[in-house]
Parts: structure tokens; sequence; C-alpha cells
């Protein structure tokens, strides 16, 4: 890593607020930041980013929070760039630009790669620091999961998750991710509503957990595309609301099942990693992530 571009602290304004360690008094202010940023996250979403992870800030002069970044070690090999937001008020200041510096030396000063998913704005920040592009991903919307529920069909190749599968579940989400993030699964299995399900035969898991605008479907793993189509088609079945997938786009069929069911195209991410050009576990059995804040 020594090799790679920095970011240089001193392009940021000399008088930027200092960076603070963020903790579980700061969850009101991180909600209405990543609400403000019309994201996703709810409070339980930050609880498990904090838990998990390493969370700084940045706030205003009157105490107000105006800024966050996240890095979460996902084992021994990489670890993830999460959460980087900045209030309207104070954009274009460098304070995105320091607070991803800070992230990037938490992860790599013990030795692991930066990872992110980016929107192609985004993208064309981190090229010149390093990231380099693995593949895309494609989140796509559906209004009302309820008007399709009692259309799918019964279960084929999958069965409901029960707790006692979440080990086995941990295991192959390694191999297939390329991180331990067991801890980030047991929370969102915790949210999963009974509505996790686990493949029949061979490997396959689908989790999902609640949001603040939509329910996030997702990680969708598997070792067959049949697999994963009948885990979200089951999943589908108890869900009501609106509800987002993060597809990977090399999965042709699944997304074109996504389509069949009505299910919109939102926005593209791209999966970086800063001076790594292969990607990380086997993205061939990744389906769906557990959103771009995650993987």
């Amino acid at each position: 890593m020594a090799n790679l571009p920095i970011l240089k602290s001193e392009t940021v304004r000399i008088d930027r607020p200092p960076v603070i360690a963020l903790d579980k008094r700061h969850l009101p202010a991180m909600v209405a930041l990543s609400a403000e940023a019309g994201w996703n996250q709810t409070g339980d979403d930050w609880e498990m980013m904090l838990a998990a992870g390493n969370a700084i800030g940045m706030t205003a002069p009157g105490g107000h929070l105006i800024a966050t970044a996240i890095s979460l070690p996902f084992g021994k090999t990489f670890g993830w760039i999460s959460m980087v937001l900045v209030t309207a008020s104070w954009r274009k200041k460098g304070l995105a630009t320091y607070l991803l510096g800070q992230a990037i030396e938490a992860l790599e000063a013990p030795g692991l790669v930066p990872v992110l998913d980016a929107t192609p704005e985004g993208a064309h920040v981190y090229r010149p620091i390093g990231f380099e592009p693995h593949y895309s991903v494609l989140r796509w919307a559906l209004d009302d999961a309820s008007a399709i529920g009692a259309q799918m069909p019964s279960a084929v190749n999958s069965s409901p998750l029960k707790k006692a599968g979440m080990a086995g579940v941990k295991t192959y989400d390694r191999d297939v991710f390329g991180g331990d993030r067991g801890s980030i699964l047991d929370a969102i299995f915790a949210r999963s509503d009974g509505q996790a399900r686990a493949a029949n035969r061979g490997h396959g898991y689908l989790l999902s957990r609640d949001g603040r605008t939509a329910r996030q479907i997702g990680p969708i793993c598997a070792e067959d595309p049949a697999v994963a189509i009948d885990m979200l088609d089951q999943a589908l079945k108890s869900m009501t609301g609106a509800v987002f997938v993060d597809a990977c786009d090399h999965q042709n069929a699944f997304a074109d099942h996504l389509g069949a069911l009505g299910f919109t195209p939102q926005r593209p991410f791209v999966r970086m990693a800063r001076g790594r050009s292969a990607p990380f576990g086997d993205p061939g059995q990744m389906f769906a992530l557990a959103g771009p804040e995650l993987g």
C-alpha cells in the first residue's frame, strides 16, 4: 500500500472542525444526517455499525453533528468504508475528503484493504486515490410488495432460516463475501421478521431488515440462481410496503426476475477496493448486497 496515492490533509481548510469519536449519544443526529441525504438507514442501522466499527464525525461550533464516516473491519484482509456524509450547509469545504482519509488510515494501519460501494459520481473521486473497480450493482425498488406476495409460487428450493442455522450462514458468507461480517449478519437476522431464508440443498441464504423508507432485502448469496430466486419469492410473500434489492449486475437471471416482478431500476453502484483489482470472495455466488454501507 505504500505506493498508493494518499489524501493530503494539508489541502483541507485549516479551520475545519476537529474530528470526534461518535457513540450512541449521537444516534439521533446521525439518523437525521442520513435522512437529510435521503438514505434508508434507521437508528438500528447506525447502532449496528457503531458496534461493529469505528465511527468518527465533526460538529459545528454549537455542537450540531455535520459530518460522519465509519470504518468497518471485516476480518484480517479488508474493511468497509461507510456513511461518509456531510450536511448540506457544510459541503464543498473538504470535510468529506478529510474524513474519508481518516477512515482509509484506520483500515490500512492494521493492514486491511479499504473497500466500498460507490455511486458513479463517487467513483470519479475514489479512482484517483487508488480505488479500483470490481463489479457493478444496481438498486431495484418495488413500491408495494403486498401487491405481488399472494402470487408467489410455493417454496421449492428454500425454507425459513432459523437462528440455529446462522453459524452455517456465517461460515458460508466468509467464503462468498471474502471477509468476516458475522456480527452484522447476526444483527440483520434479528431484524428479518421471520422472512430470512436458507437453501434446502447446498448453500444459500437471504436476510432482510427494515429501513427508513423501504425494507432492504439482502444479503442474498447462493450456489444457484434458482435458489436465489426462490428465496426472494418466498421472502416477498409476507412483506408489505416498499422494498429495495441491491442486485449484482452479473447475475442476469436474477435481475431479469426482479424486472418481471415489477421492480424498477433506481441507482447504480460500483464495488471498489484501494490498491486491489481482483474482487474478494466469490462474486459468482453473490446476488444482492446487505446495502452499499455494509457490502
